[in-house]
């Protein structure tokens, strides 16, 4: 899951300025982090359907994805 992720996925939203990690892939279970663009859209749920309509269609997996945003490095200065 991590691989496809990475290569036909993250290309896009790359695109945009973010990306995602893969924390853990537990049973159907994906945990995320979100990262530069990502951390700080206001779509980020329909980002995440997106990815799991991607992933049933490409992999035949039903999947559910967990996020949490990573704050910018100047969130912890003030």
């Amino acid at each position: 899951m991590k691989e496809y992720i990475e290569r036909a996925i993250m290309p896009r939203l790359q695109g945009d300025g973010g990306w995602l990690d893969v924390l853990s892939e537990n049973d159907n279970v994906l945990q995320v982090q979100l990262q530069g663009e990502c951390s700080k859209c206001n779509i980020a749920d329909r980002c995440m359907d997106w990815i799991c309509q991607e992933i049933k269609r490409d992999l035949g997996k039903d999947v559910t994805i967990k996020y949490r945003r990573k704050k910018p490095f100047f969130w912890d200065m003030q």
